[in-house]
Formats: C-alpha cells, structure tokens, sequence
C-alpha cells in the first residue's frame, strides 16, 4: 500500500517503510502516517510492527522548510499534530521495532523513542539537534528521551544537540543493539518474528504496563492471562519436556 512519504506491508509482521531520497516528518506524511496506524490498529492479523526507510536519511526530522515561516499558531499546530503520530505508535496494540539507517534526527529520533525496540545499522547517526535551529524537541523527546537514557545524558544532547552514532546510541541505552548495514533488515526481522510467535494477548498486555502501569494493573493482567487457552497448554508443554 502507498501513502504519501511510505509504503506499507501487511503481513504478521508488518512492515512500514519511509521511502523518500530524504524522509522528512512534514505535515502530508504526519497525517498519512496517523491514518495508517489507524487502520494497522484495527487489523487482528498483525503481530509485530517495524518501521524503516530506505535512502541516507532513516527520518531527518520534520520539515524545516514548513516551520520557517510558521508563527506560534501554525506551530502549536504542528506540534499538537505530531505529538498525535508519536503517541499512536507508542500505544499501538502490538510491538514496535525501529529499524534505522542513515541519520535519525530530531523528529527521526523522536519517533524511534515512541518504538518499543530499536535496532540500527552502524551507519546509523542519532541526535536532538533543534537548538542549533532555535527551537526545542517538539515531538515527545524532552520527556521520551529522558525515560530511555535518563535525565542526566538527555540534558546533554538536547542542550548541546551533538549527534551520537549507532555505537554510543547503544551504549547508552538509546538503542537495543547495532547491526552490520548488509544484516540489518534481516537482524530485525529475526527478532520481530521471534516476538510475533509470543501470544498476542501477553505482549498487548505487557506493552501496557510497560508503559504506563502499575503493580496493582500487573495483577489483574497476570491473573486475566489464565483466561487464556496458551497459558495452559505452554505449561502443560513445559512440564511435559522436563519430565524427559
């Protein structure tokens, strides 16, 4: 399927891929990417969700040509629009995986911290550079940000606006892991077919809590996955292979 900035493929693993030669978050793609995450949302037949691109840039950011002539209305806006595109991956019904090449900046970045997992290339180049234009993050990394790597190293980047490379984005937590450029799709989709073969309703379940739970929704969770036919036939299983 085409929209407007990326194609999708829908599959148990779907994949969702900016294919422009510079991918930018402008205002068309924003709202093209907000409409099919609606309708992958309502889809049963996914299990596992990765956004890549193609091209140097994984997502330069948002449109800096569109923001140059915007005044505080146009720009509250914009950022109340992209704050919806964000948010809707970060609560989407099943897990997320970024899938980064190239330079992921700004609102690239931004987007990676509303995934649930991250793996980059070792080309790959992270980094809040928005002060240098004169603005701050504008699309949820002066609180996603600080969650992922912690206070103290998101103050650093979002004050100085230095980019970091795939390596350093590992080390400190921004990332999951690095991957050789020619292994890259296949690293991911091994770790997303791995998740998607879990029970849906564990990882729907644990996504939540991760995100914004709590111990006492832990509980009514735990006790809700016994309503299910996987927890008693994956027990069942696993008691039957260690009597042997």
């Amino acid at each position: 399927m085409e929209f407007n900035g990326f194609t999708l493929e829908i599959n148990e693993v779907t994949r969702l891929v900016f294919n422009r030669p510079v991918n930018i978050l402008s205002t068309p793609v924003v709202t093209a990417l907000i409409r099919a995450l609606g309708l992958l949302q309502e889809s049963e037949d996914i299990k596992v969700l990765v956004i890549a691109a193609i091209g140097p840039t994984f997502l330069a950011g948002a449109d800096i040509k569109e923001m140059s002539s915007m005044d505080e209305t146009a720009a509250r806006r914009f950022a109340e629009h992209i704050h919806s595109a964000m948010n809707a991956i970060e609560i989407f019904g099943k897990p997320v995986i970024a899938e980064v090449q190239g330079f992921c900046l700004g609102g690239g970045c931004e987007l990676v911290l509303a995934t649930d997992l991250a793996v980059a290339s070792e080309t790959a180049v992270f980094g809040q550079p928005e002060v240098d234009l004169g603005i701050i993050p504008g699309a949820g990394a002066t609180q996603r940000l600080k969650k992922r790597i912690g206070p103290l190293k998101a103050k650093e980047l979002i004050y100085t606006g230095r980019k970091v490379s795939a390596m350093e984005a590992a080390q400190i937590g921004l990332i999951n892991k690095v991957a050789a450029p020619a292994k890259l799709t296949e690293e991911v989709m091994e770790l997303a077919r791995m998740i998607a073969a879990k029970p849906a309703q564990c990882l729907t379940e644990a996504k939540q809590l991760l995100n914004d739970g709590s111990l006492e929704e832990e509980i009514d969770s735990f006790v809700k996955m016994f309503g299910y036919g996987d927890q008693s036939m994956l027990m069942k299983s696993f008691l039957s292979r260690s009597k042997k």
